[in-house]
């Protein structure tokens, strides 16, 4: 199977209203979302800046995959969350263990969006450790291009990415490596946050 190849100069960059800086200063994860929808061609634009994301080697180690809203597929992997959630339930108060499950099974089953992301392994621990760290600055990508496009993108290493079956459901291969499920939707709420001031942790040498 060939694989198409883009080439940067021949991009057409999407128009937007939202500056680099509003969107990294503006992103804010939120796990509550209002029922607006997210619209497959603002989702594929998402997963395009992806893929322009640092990547030593030009591995390209990025796998998604973008789960349908009410499909077979997120009632497969809401069933995993569900199951995964009630078994890890420290309590054995079986009220609290299924209303968590439930939880867990109506996050995946409700967002507007939902990806999963995998990092390919590489030849050698050096690169299977860039892979990693190229798909993490990938799903950045996405975060500010959800910015730009009016909504907000939580990501989560949870229980929703544990399950043992979850990559065989997906379709990925046993040896990539889970980097995050990806939940985009318009923000319920006006999430804020605080950092430490850059001045507190920079070191300027001369």
């Amino acid at each position: 199977m060939t694989t198409e190849q883009i080439s940067s100069d021949e991009i057409s960059i999407p128009q937007t209203q939202t500056t680099v800086y509003e969107a990294i200063f503006g992103r804010r994860m939120s796990k509550e979302f209002t029922g607006a929808s997210v619209p497959r061609a603002a989702l594929e634009r998402m997963i395009d800046a992806a893929i322009w994301a640092p990547n030593h080697r030009l591995t390209e180690p990025w796998r998604f995959f973008a789960l349908e809203k009410d499909s077979a597929a997120r009632e497969r992997v809401a069933g995993l969350a569900w199951q995964f959630a009630y078994d890890n339930v420290a309590s054995p108060n079986e009220t609290l263990k299924q209303h968590i499950g439930d939880n867990n099974k109506n996050r995946v089953m409700d967002a507007p969006a939902l990806v999963y992301a995998y990092s390919v392994p590489g030849a050698d621990d050096e690169t299977t450790k860039e892979n990693y760290a190229s798909v993490c600055c990938a799903i950045h990508n996405m975060a500010l291009a959800a910015v730009a496009e009016g909504f907000n993108l939580d990501w989560s290493t949870g229980s929703v990415t544990k399950h043992p079956k979850l990559a065989e459901t997906l379709g990925a291969d046993s040896d990539w490596a889970m980097v995050g499920a990806l939940f985009i939707g318009e923000a319920a709420d006006e999430p804020v946050s605080k950092r430490s001031a850059a001045t507190s942790i920079v070191s300027w040498l001369a």
